[in-house]
């Protein structure tokens, strides 16, 4: 019987058949690899980056610590859940795990928390001015409609079809400026040795 070939090393045998002479495919092994240890520090509370590290040559180190640097940034995400605000720390924790400049790399982060912190509020400020207003029209159409049937009508403004696609539309602009600027952000990280 034949030998089970993982994907990866069916991809590595056809890259091999393509007979690429002088091109070092040393990244295309070791940074896969630094993505699945990041992805593993992520999900692992006990999970040692330094200790992983250690395991590859220091010629291969490079890759997967790029590997991991990848996952990690690819992790911090602009805070729409609580959930997201944990994987961001530790996103942040495993970053500083395999970078040298702590100093600038903590500047970095304390500007993202800051970052985080205003687009929350910013958030919360854009569904209460929206709630109010939305609040408004729906308040006129509803006394034009108890007027016209006699008959009292009552609306939730945060469940009605019109509000909900107005908080999505305000939200998607929200989020696009924010993102911009988390990507901004991230480009510094990926500039820190």
């Amino acid at each position: 019987m034949g030998e089970i070939k993982t994907a990866y090393e069916k991809a590595m045998e056809r890259v091999e058949k393509m007979n690429i002479a002088g091109v070092d495919l040393t990244d295309l092994e070791y940074v896969p690899k630094g993505h699945t240890a990041a992805a593993m520090f992520l999900d692992v509370k006990d999970f040692n980056v330094a200790a992983e590290l250690g395991k590859y040559e220091e010629d291969n180190r490079v890759f997967v610590k790029r590997g991991m640097e990848e996952t990690f940034l690819r992790n911090i995400q602009l805070p729409r859940a609580d959930l997201t605000q944990e994987n961001n720390k530790r996103a942040m924790e495993g970053l500083m795990a395999i970078k040298q400049d702590r100093s600038a790399l903590q500047q970095i982060f304390s500007e993202l928390e800051y970052l985080f912190h205003y687009y929350e509020q910013s958030l919360e400020h854009a569904y209460a001015n929206l709630k109010e207003s939305y609040s408004a029209r729906l308040e006129q159409a509803q006394d034009a409609l108890e007027r016209q049937t006699g008959t009292r009508v009552k609306y939730d403004v945060e469940r009605h079809p019109g509000f909900q696609e107005e908080w999505l539309r305000t939200q998607g602009q929200l989020d696009s400026q924010y993102e911009a600027v988390l990507a901004e952000q991230k480009t510094k990280i990926g500039k820190i040795n």
